[in-house]
C-alpha cells in the first residue's frame, strides 16, 4: 500500500525544512512556482540515505543529484567501510506505482556511470566526478536503492531490474548485487516514527558488594550510590525511565517520595535500610572491570539501560539535591538490582511484578503496550505531546492530550452500544491494558492521524456539552450533565469520515460541522430522556447499559427521521440473549448516520 497522506504530507515538511536548504542548487531556469515541490521531491533521497545509513543531514543532502539530465540517478553514496557504493532512485508520489520507464532509465543512468561516460550526465554529477571514479575503483559492492512513497513497484518493473542487472553482472560487472534495496511506505513510517523514539542509553555503573548469577538470566547485585544514580538522572532524564510504567509524578509533601528527601536531609548514611531498592534492565548486562581500590566493586556495563522499578526514588532524590546544593549525601547508597532481559519481552514482566509490590493504578500497565509508543510517535510527527504514563507535569508550550481522554474519545467513536455507559462506570477499564474494552480502541490499526482527529472531535463535543448544561435551567440541566458520551457516541459517527479522512482536524472546522447537529441531538436527548428514564436519577440512569442504549438509539431514529423505515421497525424491541442491548439496531442506525 502506498504511503498513508497523513505521513506523506509530514514526510514533505520534513524533507521541506531539514534538506531543501542542503541540497546542490537547482540546474536551469525552471519554473519558479515549482522550485518548492521540485526540492521537495529530491530531497526524498537524501532522506532515504539518513535513515537507512544513519548519516547526518549535510552528507545526505550533498549526495543528491537529481536534477534534469540525471539519467535517472537521484543520488550516489559510498560507504567506505563497508566498500560498497549505492546508487539511488526515488519517486516521491501519493499513489502511483514504480514503474517500467522509471526503471529503464534508472538502469541506463547506472550503465553509463559504471562505464564512467560523465559527459553524459549533468553538472551535479560531473562535480563530483573524482569522487564517484575513486569509489567504482575501490568498491568491491554496488548496490542499487529504490525509494518509493505510493503503492508498490510494478511488476513489469521488478523484471527489467533483476534482468538488466543480471545481465551486467553476467558480462562481468561482479561488484552489482542482484537485489535491490527497498526503502517503501512502511519503511519511511518506521522512520518517521523513530523522529521521536527514545534513543537507547548504553552506561557503566559502579556496583558494590556486587554478586551475580547467570540462571536463568544473566543479573547483578549489590549497592549503587545515591548520587551516581542521580547523575544518570540528570544525563538523561525521562529516558531514564522508558520502560517504566510512570515518570517522576512529583514529590509531595506526604508519603514516600517526602520520607526519601527526609532520609537524605537527616540520614543519607541509612538510605539503603530504609527503601525498596532499584530495578534497571538491559539487552546487555556484563561485569567489566574492578573500580579502583576495591575488589568488591565492579563497573557493570548496560546497553539499553532502563529503570523500572525505582523512578520515584531516583527522581525525588534529584529534586532534593537541586533543591539543596549544599547537602552532602555521598553516604546514600540503594540496593540495585541489574537484569539482563535480552531483546525480548521480559522486561516487561519484571517491570509489571516488581511495581505490583507497591500501590499503582491498572491504567499505567498500558506503558507496557508497544502501541502507546507507536502512538506517541505518530502524534508527536504532528507537534502534538501524547502522554500514556503518568508524570509530574506537562510539556511546556506543546499541546497535550492524555491517554484518559484519548480512550474516551475512541470509545465514542467505537460502535460498540455498551461503551457510552461504561464510560460513566467503568471508566478505567478503557486504559487497562487487560481489558477486552482497551484492547477493542488500542488496536495496532489505530495510527496517530485518526487517534488526533477522534480526539479532537471529542474535545469540541464535550465543550459542547458543557456549555448546554451551564446555559440551560433544571432539569434539562441534570441530562446534559450525564449524556455527554451518549451524545457524542451518535456525533462521532456523522464525523467519521473526516477523522478518518486525510485532513487533521481543525477545532474550529468541527465546531462549525456540529453546530446544527449538536443542537438537535441534545435537544432529541432533552424530551426523550423523561419518556424512557421515568423518573430514574440521571446519574444512575446513565450507568446502566440497558437504559443508555434504549434511550441513543431512540433519539437516533429521530435525529436521522427513520421511524417509519421497515429495517428500523424490524429491530425496534427486538431483544435477545444474544443481543440484550440491541447492538443491531444501533449498526442500523450508524451504517446509515449522515456524514458531517
Amino acid at each position: 500500500m502506498a504511503l498513508q497522506a497523513a505521513f506523506l504530507t509530514v514526510l514533505k515538511e520534513l524533507l521541506k525544512n531539514r534538506f531543501a536548504p542542503h541540497l546542490p542548487p537547482l540546474l536551469g531556469d525552471g519554473n519558479p512556482a515549482d522550485r518548492e515541490n521540485k526540492q521537495i521531491s529530491r530531497a526524498f533521497s537524501a532522506f532515504a540515505l539518513q535513515k537507512l545509513f544513519d548519516l547526518d543531514t549535510m552528507t545526505a543532502a550533498k549526495a543528491v543529484v537529481d536534477d534534469y539530465n540525471d539519467k535517472g540517478i537521484d543520488a550516489i553514496y559510498y560507504h567506505e567501510d563497508e566498500k560498497t557504493l549505492y546508487l539511488v532512485q526515488s519517486k516521491l508520489k501519493a499513489s502511483e506505482q514504480f514503474q517500467l520507464d522509471e526503471a529503464q532509465s534508472f538502469l541506463s543512468g547506472i550503465d553509463l556511470l559504471i562505464d564512467k561516460n560523465f559527459e553524459q550526465f549533468n553538472q551535479n554529477v560531473q562535480n563530483i566526478q573524482q569522487q564517484i571514479e575513486d569509489a567504482l575503483d575501490e568498491c568491491d559492492i554496488i548496490k542499487l536503492i529504490i525509494a518509493y512513497s505510493g503503492d508498490g513497484i510494478s511488476i513489469q518493473a521488478k523484471n527489467e531490474i533483476q534482468q538488466k542487472v543480471q545481465s551486467l553482472i553476467d558480462d562481468g560487472e561482479e561488484q552489482l548485487v542482484l537485489e535491490p534495496v527497498i526503502f517503501g511506505p512502511e519503511a519511511i513510517e518506521e522512520a518517521l516514527r523513530a523522529e521521536n523514539a527514545t534513543k537507547p542509553i548504553n552506561e557503566k555503573i559502579q556496583v558494590h558488594k556486587f554478586r551475580t548469577t547467570s540462571q536463568p538470566r544473566y543479573s547483578v547485585f549489590g549497592l549503587a550510590k545515591v548520587e551516581d544514580l542521580i547523575a544518570l538522572h540528570k544525563k538523561h532524564g525521562r529516558a531514564l525511565y522508558e520502560k517504566n510504567i510512570r515518570y517522576f509524578i512529583g514529590a509531595g509533601r506526604r508519603g514516600v517520595n517526602s520520607a526519601i528527601r527526609d532520609t537524605l536531609l537527616n540520614a543519607p548514611q541509612n538510605f539503603m535500610h530504609l527503601n525498596n531498592g532499584i530495578t534497571l534492565v538491559g539487552n546487555h548486562v556484563e561485569a567489566k572491570s574492578n573500580v579502583k581500590s576495591s575488589k568488591l566493586s565492579k563497573n557493570i556495563e548496560v546497553l539499553g539501560l532502563s529503570v523500572v522499578n525505582g523512578a520515584q526514588t531516583i527522581s525525588s532524590a534529584a529534586q532534593f539535591l537541586e533543591q539543596n546544593p549544599e547537602a552532602d549525601i555521598s553516604s546514600a547508597q540503594v540496593l540495585v538490582t541489574i537484569i539482563n532481559t535480552g531483546n525480548d519481552d521480559f522486561h516487561k514482566q519484571v517491570t509489571k511484578a516488581r511495581n505490583l509490590q507497591n500501590p499503582v493504578d491498572l491504567s499505567n500497565f498500558a506503558a507496557l503496550d508497544d502501541n502507546q509508543e507507536r502512538l506517541r510517535q505518530e502524534i508527536a510527527l504532528f507537534g502534538v505531546d501524547y502522554q500514556y504514563r503518568p508524570q509530574r507535569q506537562t510539556t511546556i508550550g506543546i499541546p497535550v492530550i492524555t491517554i484518559d481522554n484519548l480512550a474516551k474519545a475512541l470509545a465514542c467513536l467505537h460502535n460498540d452500544i455498551r461503551f457510552p455507559a461504561r464510560l460513566k462506570s467503568e471508566p478505567s477499564q478503557f486504559t487497562n491494558s487487560a481489558s477486552d474494552s482497551y484492547q477493542a480502541l488500542f488496536t495496532p490499526e489505530l495510527t496517530g492521524h485518526k487517534a488526533l482527529n477522534a480526539h479532537t472531535a471529542f474535545e469540541v463535543i464535550h465543550e459542547l456539552v458543557t456549555q448546554a448544561e451551564r446555559g440551560s435551567p433544571s432539569p434539562e440541566k441534570l441530562v446534559y450533565r450525564h449524556c455527554g458520551y451518549a451524545i457524542a457516541s451518535i456525533l462521532m459517527k456523522q464525523l467519521r469520515s473526516k477523522i478518518e479522512g486525510n485532513e487533521l482536524l481543525d477545532t474550529d472546522h468541527v465546531r462549525q460541522c456540529l453546530s446544527v447537529p449538536f443542537d438537535e441531538v441534545r435537544q432529541q436527548f432533552a424530551d426523550q430522556y423523561p419518556v424512557v428514564a421515568m423518573g430514574s436519577a440521571h446519574h444512575a440512569f446513565f450507568k446502566r447499559i440497558p437504559d443508555t442504549a434504549k434511550l441513543i438509539n431512540k433519539v437516533w431514529i429521530e435525529h436521522q427521521g427513520v421511524q417509519q423505515d421497515a429495517a428500523v421497525i424490524a429491530l425496534q424491541g427486538r431483544l435477545s440473549p444474544e443481543d440484550p442491548y440491541n447492538q443491531r439496531l444501533f449498526n442500523v442506525l450508524k451504517d446509515r448516520a449522515a456524514q458531517l
